[in-house]
Parts: C-alpha cells; sequence; structure tokens
C-alpha cells in the first residue's frame, strides 16, 4: 500500500500547485479579415520546443489557457503568410490581450524579431494537421510512437494503437509508402523518432477514388511519418544486447537506408524473455496452430460463444528469434513497387493446470487437466505490391503474399472427470504432432478511366493455394469407473487438405448527373477444398482404419450480380445497393456420390454519412452477408484425438446467414482537441453454426456441429477524451455495454445463453511530457452470463485493474521508468481471489558523442508476483489455467545508434535583435 500510495502522489500534476495565465488575441489577413485555424505557439526560447499552443477559430480569435509565468517566443503562422514572432513575459500586459494581429504575405517585424531557420510546430492544411518533429522534445533512443504520444491530437495506448483526431488510425505510412505491409507497428515501434522531420495526420481517399477522381466518401485515418532529408542519405539504425538474472538474454539490431526513390529497412530480434517478434502478427501465433486444425479444435463457428477474459498473460518459456526485410521502390510518385520478408521461429515450454466447470441440466461436472509441452514453430512470409500509373487513365494494382510454417508439438497430459467430487473418468495421453503449412495469393485490379470524374471500368482477379499436412501419433489410456472399464488406444492420424479459390470481378462506374452515380458489378469464384486423412494403429501389423480415414472434398460455385445507386460528395456519402448471391457447393465421402446444397441469397446494403460540420459526423449503414461452412465443419467423419470428446462435423450444415447494422457519431473539436465518439451496432445469424453436445454417465462427450435457429448480438461505446487545462492533463472515459444471446445445445436440449457486458475505463496523462510523462488509469469489467438449460448457474462475474506508468527525464543523458499494473480477478464462482500486482522500473543513462550510446538497468514483475493464470467462459462451461510463467529478472542492455546524423534533437532557432 505504501507504494501504491507513492504512485499516487507522483501523478498528482504539477500544476494543480502553481499559478497560471491566459493569452489571447486576433488573427487577422491584410484586409482585415478573420484568418481561421492559423496556429498561435509559445516556445520555449531556450531550445525552441514547444510549450503551450492554440488555433483561432472563425473570427479569428483565438486564447490560451493556463500558461506559467516566465518567458516565451511566440511564433504566430498560417498557411500562404510569413510567419510572425513575438517576444512574451507572462503574465502579460492588457491583462494578456495581444489584439489584433495582421499578418501579410511579406515578412515583417513584430517587437523587432527577426527569425532564421525557423519551425513551425503544427500547421493546419486544410484536411491535414502536420507537426513539425523536431519541436517536441523525446529521448535521444526514442521511437515514432514516443513522439506520436506527445503530439496534440494524438492518442497511443497502451498496446500501441492509435488515435488521431477522435479516429482510429488505419494506415502509416514512410514517407508516402508501406512499411512491412499489414502491421503499422512495425513502423511506429521501429523508426526512430529522430530520423523524422514531420508528422501529418490526414483522411486518405481509397485508391480508386485518387485514380478516378470520383467521390466514393471512404476515408481511412492516415498518419505519414516523413523523414528528416539526412536521412535519406545513408545507413542508420541500432544494436541492441542485453543480458539477465536467470539467464535471460536479448538482442536486436535495426538498420535503414532510405532514398528520394527507394527504402530499405532490416530488422533482427532473438531473446528468451517471451517476446515475440515485431507485432506482426501475420504468422503462426505461438499457439499450435496447424495442430489444432488436424485435432479438430481449429474450427471456427464465429461468435457463437461470449468469450469472458479476466486478464491475460504469456504462459510458458519461451525462446524466439524474428527478421523482417523490406525493399519499396517509387519511379515516380504515382508508380511504386515493393517487397517484404518477415521470418520467425520460437520454442515455448508449457506445463499448465486447467480445471474446467461444465454445465448441463442435470448439473454441473468438473474436470482437472495437466499439460506439458515442449512447442517449436517457425513461420516465412514474403509480402509483395505493385503500383503502377501508364498513360496517366490506366492503372494496375498487385498485392500477393506467400508463407510457409511449420510447428512440432509434444503433448503429454492427463484429465479427470468429477462429477459431485466422485471419480468418474480419467484420460492419459501422450502424442506428438508435426505440421507444415504452404499458402499463397495474388489479386490485381485494372482500371481504365474514361472520363475523368464521371466514368470508370474495373476488372479484378485473385487466386490463391494452400496445402497443409500434419502428422500426429497419439497413445491414449482412458478408464472409466462405473462400471470399470480400460481402454488403450495407439494410432496415427495423417491430414492432408489442399485447398485453391479462384475469382473475378467486373464493374462500371458511371456519373448520372451532378454527384449521383451509379455502379453495375459482377462477381464470380470457384473452391476446392480436398481432405485426406489416414489413420491407423500403431505397433506391429499397422493398419489403416478405413472408418477413420476419409477422402472428403467439397466443391464450392458463385455468381454474384450487383446494384448500387450512390451519392458521393466531398463531404457526404449514400449508396444503396443489392447483390444477389447464387451458387452451390457439393461434398464427396469417399466413393460416394456428390451432396449438393445450393443457396441464393439478396444480399442488400445501405450507408449514410455526412460531415454536417467541421469535426462532426454522422453515419449509418446496414450490409448482410452469407457464410458457407468449411470443408472442416463439413466432415462427418469423427475425431478421436482426445478420447473423452469426440468431434464431428456435419455435412448437412446449411448456410449461415448475417444481419448487420450501425450508427456512429463522430465529433472532434480542433481548438480545445476534445473528442466524442458513440458507436452502435447489432447483428442478428440465422443458421448460427455452433456446437451441440452430448454427455453420458461417464462424461463422455461426443460434440457436434449443427444450425440453431439465430444468434444476436449488439454493442453500444462511449469515448470521451479532452484536456483538463487547469490540471494540465489528458483523460479518457471509455465506456462500453455489450449483450449476446446464443443458443447451443447441451444433451439434445436447447441452451439459451444471455450475457450482458460492462465496461468501464478511465485514464489520464499529463499534456506537458517535457520532463515527466505520466499516465495512469482503472478499467472495471463486469459480465452477467444466464443459462435457461440451470438458471441455477447464473452468475456475475467482474474484474477491476488498475496501471500507472511514470518516465523521468531530467536531462539529456537520463531516462528513468516505472510501471504497476494491479489485477483483481473475483473469487465468484472460482476457487480464490487472486490480486496480482506487476511491478516494473527501468534506468537508461546515454553516453559519447550525440548520446549515440545507451545503457540500461531493467526490472520486470520486481515483487515476483506474476502468475500464468487466464479465466475464461463460454456457451457451458467455466475454465480456469494457470501455467509456468517467467517471472521476476533484472537486465542489463547496452544499445548502440549506428550512424547518428546532425547533432542534438531538439530543433533550434536563431533569434536575433536588430
Amino acid at each position: 500500500m505504501r507504494l501504491l500510495y507513492s504512485l499516487v502522489l507522483l501523478l498528482i500534476p504539477a500544476g494543480l500547485f502553481s499559478q497560471s495565465f491566459n493569452l489571447k488575441g486576433e488573427i487577422l489577413n491584410e484586409t482585415g479579415s478573420p484568418l481561421t485555424s492559423s496556429t498561435v505557439v509559445l516556445l520555449n526560447p531556450a531550445d525552441s520546443t514547444m510549450q503551450y499552443f492554440g488555433i483561432s477559430g472563425t473570427s479569428g480569435e483565438f486564447e490560451i489557457k493556463n500558461i506559467k509565468k516566465g518567458k516565451y517566443l511566440a511564433q504566430v503562422a498560417f498557411i500562404g503568410y510569413e510567419t510572425l514572432y513575438l517576444n512574451i513575459e507572462i503574465p502579460h500586459k492588457d491583462n494578456g490581450n495581444l489584439g489584433p494581429i495582421p499578418m501579410v504575405p511579406k515578412l515583417v517585424s513584430l517587437d523587432e524579431v527577426t527569425v532564421t531557420g525557423e519551425r513551425i510546430p503544427l500547421k493546419i492544411k486544410q484536411d491535414t494537421i502536420e507537426y513539425d518533429a523536431r519541436a517536441f522534445k523525446v529521448k535521444p533512443d526514442a521511437v515514432a510512437e514516443d513522439l506520436l504520444k506527445k503530439l496534440p491530437g494524438v492518442e497511443v495506448d497502451r498496446a500501441g494503437n492509435i488515435k488521431a483526431l477522435g479516429e482510429d488510425v488505419k494506415n502509416v505510412l514512410v514517407d508516402g509508402k508501406e512499411f512491412f505491409t499489414g502491421d503499422k507497428k512495425v513502423a511506429t515501434r521501429n523508426i526512430p523518432a529522430d530520423a523524422l522531420d514531420k508528422v501529418q495526420v490526414y483522411n486518405k481517399k481509397t485508391e480508386e477514388a485518387e485514380f478516378s477522381g470520383i467521390e466514393d466518401g471512404v476515408r481511412n485515418q492516415t498518419i505519414n511519418l516523413q523523414l528528416a532529408e539526412d536521412k535519406k542519405d545513408g545507413i542508420f539504425g541500432e544494436l541492441m544486447a542485453g543480458g539477465a538474472t536467470g539467464n535471460h538474454y536479448q538482442f536486436n539490431g535495426k538498420v535503414y537506408r532510405f532514398s528520394e526513390k527507394s527504402q530499405i529497412a532490416a530488422l533482427g530480434m532473438m531473446n528468451n524473455i517471451n517476446k515475440y517478434g515485431f507485432d506482426f502478427g501475420d504468422y503462426l501465433s505461438f499457439t499450435g496452430g496447424i495442430a489444432k486444425i488436424s485435432h479438430g479444435e481449429g474450427i471456427s463457428i464465429g461468435g457463437g460463444g461470449f468469450p469472458i477474459n479476466f486478464g491475460q498473460s504469456v504462459p510458458g518459456f519461451a525462446s524466439s528469434g524474428a527478421a523482417g526485410l523490406n525493399y519499396s521502390y517509387s519511379s515516380s510518385p504515382k508508380n511504386r513497387y515493393y517487397i517484404s520478408y518477415l521470418g520467425s521461429g520460437s520454442k515455448r515450454e508449457i506445463n499448465e493446470k486447467v480445471k474446467t466447470t461444465n454445465y448441463r441440466e442435470a448439473g454441473s461436472f468438473t474436470t482437472d487437466e495437466t499439460r506439458e509441452q515442449v512447442q517449436r514453430d517457425t513461420a516465412h512470409n514474403i509480402n509483395f505490391g505493385v503500383r503502377h500509373l501508364f498513360r496517366e487513365t490506366n492503372n494496375i494494382i498487385i498485392d500477393g503474399g506467400l508463407s510457409l510454417n511449420t510447428g512440432s508439438v509434444p503433448l503429454s497430459s492427463n484429465l479427470i472427470n468429477y462429477l459431485d467430487n466422485v471419480l468418474t473418468s480419467s484420460l492419459e495421453r501422450e502424442s506428438n504432432d508435426i505440421s507444415d503449412r504452404l499458402t499463397g495469393n495474388v489479386s490485381g485490379t485494372y482500371m481504365k478511366r474514361i472520363n475523368e470524374g464521371s466514368s470508370i471500368f474495373k476488372i479484378s482477379g485473385n487466386g490463391s493455394l494452400s496445402n497443409s499436412n500434419s502428422n500426429t501419433r497419439f497413445e491414449n489410456i482412458t478408464d472409466f469407473y462405473n462400471p470399470v472399464i480400460n481402454e488403450i488406444i495407439r494410432q496415427y492420424q495423417d491430414n492432408m487438405i489442399k485447398t485453391y479459390e479462384y475469382g473475378g470481378s467486373a464493374s462500371f462506374t458511371q456519373k448520372i448527373k451532378g454527384p449521383y452515380y451509379v455502379d453495375l458489378s459482377l462477381k464470380g469464384s470457384y473452391r476446392n477444398e480436398d481432405m485426406v486423412r489416414q489413420q491407423g494403429n500403431l505397433g506391429n501389423g499397422t493398419a489403416l482404419i478405413d472408418t477413420l480415414s476419409p477422402a472428403f472434398e467439397k466443391n464450392q460455385k458463385s455468381l454474384t450480380p450487383g446494384l448500387t445507386f450512390r451519392k458521393s460528395s466531398k463531404k457526404s456519402s449514400f449508396s444503396l445497393g443489392v447483390d444477389y448471391n447464387a451458387g452451390a457447393y457439393t461434398t464427396s465421402l469417399w466413393n460416394d456420390g456428390p451432396l449438393k446444397e445450393s443457396y441464393h441469397f439478396l444480399q442488400p446494403r445501405f450507408n449514410w454519412q455526412n460531415e454536417y460540420k467541421s469535426g462532426r459526423r454522422l453515419m449509418f449503414s446496414y450490409s448482410s452477408r452469407a457464410n458457407m461452412p468449411s470443408a472442416n465443419q463439413l466432415l462427418p467423419v469423427v475425431n478421436n484425438f482426445n478420447s473423452l470428446s469426440l468431434f464431428y462435423g456435419n455435412r448437412d450444415l446449411k448456410p449461415e446467414f448475417t444481419h448487420t447494422a450501425s450508427a456512429s457519431w463522430w465529433i472532434f473539436d480542433q481548438f480545445s482537441f476534445t473528442s466524442f465518439i458513440l458507436n452502435i451496432n447489432a447483428s442478428r445469424t440465422n443458421n448460427k453454426i455452433n456446437y451441440s453436445r452430448t454427455i453420458d454417465s461417464q462424461l463422455k462427450q461426443e460434440i457436434r456441429l449443427v444450425n440453431v435457429d439465430r444468434d444476436f448480438s449488439a454493442r453500444a461505446s462511449i469515448d470521451f477524451s479532452t484536456p483538463i487545462r487547469p490540471l494540465g492533463i489528458k483523460t479518457n472515459l471509455s465506456i462500453e455495454e455489450t449483450y449476446n444471446a446464443g443458443l447451443n445445445i447441451v444433451d439434445d436440449i436447447e441452451n439459451e445463453v444471455t450475457s450482458y457486458g460492462h465496461r468501464l475505463s478511465l485514464t489520464f496523462d499529463n499534456r506537458k511530457k517535457d520532463k515527466w510523462d505520466i499516465n495512469t488509469g482503472t478499467a472495471v469489467t463486469v459480465t452477467d452470463a444466464s443459462y435457461s438449460i440451470r438458471e441455477s448457474l447464473n452468475n456475475v462475474y467482474y474484474d477491476i485493474s488498475w496501471f500507472g506508468e511514470i518516465r523521468f527525464t531530467p536531462g539529456d543523458k537520463l531516462n528513468m521508468d516505472i510501471s504497476a499494473d494491479i489485477t483483481n480477478y473475483t473469487a465468484k464462482s472460482f476457487d480464490d481471489a487472486r490480486l496480482i500486482p506487476l511491478i516494473g522500473a527501468s534506468v537508461t543513462y546515454f553516453v559519447g558523442k550525440n548520446n549515440r550510446a545507451a545503457f540500461t538497468l531493467t526490472g520486470v514483475d520486481l515483487l515476483n508476483r506474476n502468475t500464468g493464470i487466464i479465466r475464461e467462459t463460454s456457451m457451458n462451461y467455466l475454465r480456469e489455467s494457470t501455467s509456468n510463467i517467467i517471472g521476476r529478472y533484472i537486465m542489463l542492455s547496452f544499445k548502440y545508434r549506428l550512424n547518428k546524423f546532425g547533432g542534438d534533437t531538439g530543433m533550434h532557432i536563431d533569434v536575433r535583435k536588430r
């Protein structure tokens, strides 16, 4: 408690105890008319970094509040006008009123100040906000993410997700180009902050709209990291190595080479502290992904359940490595070619205990399981793309990828079932799974602009191929105790799955009149899934078991014509369309005749959005789609990998059909950087694919996939963020309400599960981050679940968490961090409550010329209280798992920055008195 008390005291903003003042004025052009969106910035005269800022409103007036006493350099800027500078001392005379400030398109001098080598921290260029990276002070080894956290109007959460001007950032570009396509965090967490000159925030049009000149109303919030000129001619990067207690280690390296036309980046890492790569996210998630497919566990049924997470940790002891190489070349601003490689590998040792309470009408029963495994995974991924414009009216877009994944999962487990605390059945299992998967995909689009802004023809094609193999050897010793039965199975199971798919589409867009357009489209596709399983007994006289060795094939064809009417402009868009999805899929099992399922769906859609005022937007949408069952879901042959849980697909499954509707209200005030976002969405799925479980008296389960009538879910959220200027802090309030009503079947009885979720989070961080960077917050999550199969199982689950982060940078040589995460797991429905405090700290000292080198001492889980605990519930079970965890360690690391250009990271302006 003393530690918590100390942290709370540190989080009290210093501005609460100091006197502050205001400054206001009016920005006018040469004719005396107001200049809206002019920027007024108060700079620190010592290093010219931004201290306070304001933006003029529609009347040209601005006001900067809560300024600390002192001397500042005031910078007034507007695009197309000479930047003005004033020496300002706070408190200012005339109650802080500067009065009218004229701006003229020629150099003028106010208060006899002349500026050379100027930098403007913040500019507003129509729909783009541009930040000068050198005007925001960061530590010498900071990355782009550290810089983004300091920019007004930009928010970065602890997971690295970014919001800019109130909207989620969809794209992060480096000099306007893709950087390791598919994961924006690779750029923000690896590009050095001192390599950046500007950060631009804007709503990016789709590639089709940019090329055709026809507005489609679609925008993606985008951040462009613009490199400094001196970083476009040479090599820069960093190397890091560290060793820790407990024989832990960490190594990584980053090397960059940028030029006017090309980008080259190489990244590499290796560690045994449970860090997987660079957040690539597009390789195996180190959970035995391929192995699960061969065991029938990788079959997705969508949102039929409602996972309730009571907190997540990284279980096991993992050693991993990753490497990446990215190359991009632009022969002209509109022609671009890129390719990237991502490779990774890991070895993870897991010892896990799992306790599951299973619900059924006759009561609940308990399953205790222990697992030991040493899991190995590797992944190699190549992505490439082409953007080629020729003859100014023809555009070609090509994207593709190739990946190879391998996995090895040896497993030992012991499972025991209890009914009313009486031992009923048990399973000892030894298995080894070796798997590999090769996939490739390519898509291409050709667009022909017939009349700019009036009509465009587009034709697209795509193809993909996947080849998966798994070889499993397993031994199951199953014991039943009433009556006493012992079963021993020693078998092999080899799965070969080949999938290929191709398709194409053509569309024509024609302007009718004014902003009105009509779209005609036609899409077609073909998909083949071929599954061959060979399963038999191990030992002398190994023989194939025909009934467990299916040859199963699924073929699917579809043809979808569509018609859309839309109205598009810069501020608003409206579209109303419908697709007619007609097709069929056939399945063949062994040598029997094909079984055919035809389908016909009308899929209407609607979208409307309107920016009714600057920074104010309303959006409504509705869509519908059909989802076909996969070959894995359709295969009716039993998978007996787990002798107490037999899994069957269902060849008679029908397609799902889902309706989705959403509404949003978005408000952002660029003058106060206050945002308010309201989102509401709901979906209903008919013929939902879900589980049917049958449990016998000895607690042996048979699980089959079936269609249930319906599944409904809804979500509403409010996100509010605003600065509290008198306290010198920013705050974010998030409220989320969820509802789910789904069906599954237990012992031939429909079990309707209804869940209400409530989540409230509140975070604070300080606005001025020159020396202190403070972030703290709390979250409360409550889930109320009810089960029609047995009302006594109804329950409420909740957890409470708090975090705090403090970074102190007293100068260019020293940086200190401390973090705390405290999570309280409720005891409700579990054996006991858990309070887990995770405390970490680090100290970094910079040495050498331009602070190119740094020593860092880091402590992780200083109280050694981490536990690998995960608590969750789904349609008819409650589960708690605990596993081995890395725990406390102290690491000393050394980092060296390669070829650092320039001198100080701060920005300087030469100010001379006349």
